[in-house]
């Protein structure tokens, strides 16, 4: 891993539950990544950014800022997660930005389904799984806002930092 880029929602709400969990048993968290709901991975290579920055600002812009909350703990094979209450928000999210970037897919295509989520514990046992589980499940609901779009690199050691952020548009009252 190394010299890759992603774009991501960060959701500093959860950082208070599950940093120390994410540091133990989440390799990304211990390169730069903070919690975060994926919108799109891999994304450009970190040398093509700069001339996708401005679209994906313009892309962003219009996308009103939303409340949500993770009120489920779920699974995959050797992961456990947070699913976000307005899951839809998010993959329309992705769905937009792999319209604009068709060979960006998702995980490389690896899935047919957009499942937006945020990654807690991943490539760890069963004992781990369940104990993470239980642990995050009397920490729900967890109340959050999406409102900016980050554009993450990652360097030739594989350390993630933030290379630009969108903010996304306020919600306006008539």
């Amino acid at each position: 891993m190394g010299n890759e880029s992603a774009v991501i929602i960060p959701i500093p709400e959860v950082e208070p539950i599950v940093a120390s969990l994410r540091l133990q048993y989440d390799r990304t968290a211990s390169l730069g990544v903070p919690a975060h709901v994926t919108l799109l991975y891999p994304f450009c290579p970190p040398q093509a950014i700069a001339g996708e920055v401005g679209v994906l600002r313009s892309i962003c812009m219009p996308i009103e800022a939303f409340s949500f909350s993770f009120t489920e703990v779920r699974r995959f094979p050797t992961t456990v997660y947070l699913h976000p209450d307005k899951s839809e928000a998010f993959a329309q999210i992705t769905k937009t930005l792999m319209k604009m970037w068709p060979d960006c897919q998702p995980y490389n295509g690896a899935f047919s389904e957009i499942v937006p989520h945020l990654t807690v514990a991943h490539g760890v046992n069963g004992e781990t799984l369940a104990t993470v589980e239980r642990y995050l499940r009397r920490h729900l609901p967890i109340k959050c806002f999406a409102k900016e779009v980050w554009l993450m690199t990652s360097d030739h050691e594989g350390m993630w930092c933030k290379s630009a952020f969108f903010p996304l548009a306020s919600h306006k009252t008539p």
